[in-house]
């Protein structure tokens, strides 16, 4: 069928769609001495045709979600503002790292501070202790040297008992 009279003339006849770029002579069909080359001429004008029709609504939303579209003004701003994003997202991350890290050495200076601060605390009481102990020996002392002979009854048993309070606590009961 593709050789018949009548096909040739209908391909010749057709009206060919243009392109952006096709110039005034390129619509025409080029004549053809051969009969088979009109068809192939005819065949192949069509698919330039094709070629040059944009992409219909599915193969271009097929494309953007393959990742495919050529970028447009708009989608590069978009990408740019989630760059934009990302990077400020970043920042804020190494800046919240870093404080993070300041804090954690300010609470290690804090604890060796408060270390240094509770060993001095320490000291000073086992110093106040040994300070109260050695007021309390000097007390007890003068109070084991006491001599009891010219005191009344009275006076007298509450010294012997104080000297006996202050041998039990030092020997253990003895």
């Amino acid at each position: 069928m593709r050789y018949e009279e009548k096909w040739n003339e209908t391909c010749a006849n057709k009206k060919q769609k243009t392109s952006i770029n096709a110039s005034p002579g390129a619509s025409t069909p080029p004549s053809s001495t051969n009969g088979h080359g009109n068809e192939q001429d005819c065949a192949s004008q069509s698919t330039e045709a094709t070629n040059a029709r944009p992409d219909g609504r599915k193969k271009e939303k097929e494309r953007l979600r393959k990742g495919k579209d050529p970028i447009s003004p708009t989608s590069n701003l978009y990408m740019d503002a989630m760059e934009n994003l990302w990077a400020k997202k970043k920042e804020m991350e190494e800046m919240k790292e870093l404080k993070k890290e300041r804090n954690d050495e300010r609470i290690a200076l804090e604890m060796k501070r408060l270390e240094i601060k509770m060993a001095a605390e320490k000291e000073r009481s086992d110093l106040q202790r040994d300070q109260l102990e050695l007021k309390r020996r000097k007390e007890d002392d003068k109070v084991m040297k006491m001599d009891l002979r010219g005191l009344d009854e009275r006076q007298r048993r509450y010294y012997e008992k104080m000297q006996d309070e202050i041998i039990s606590r030092r020997f253990g009961g003895a």
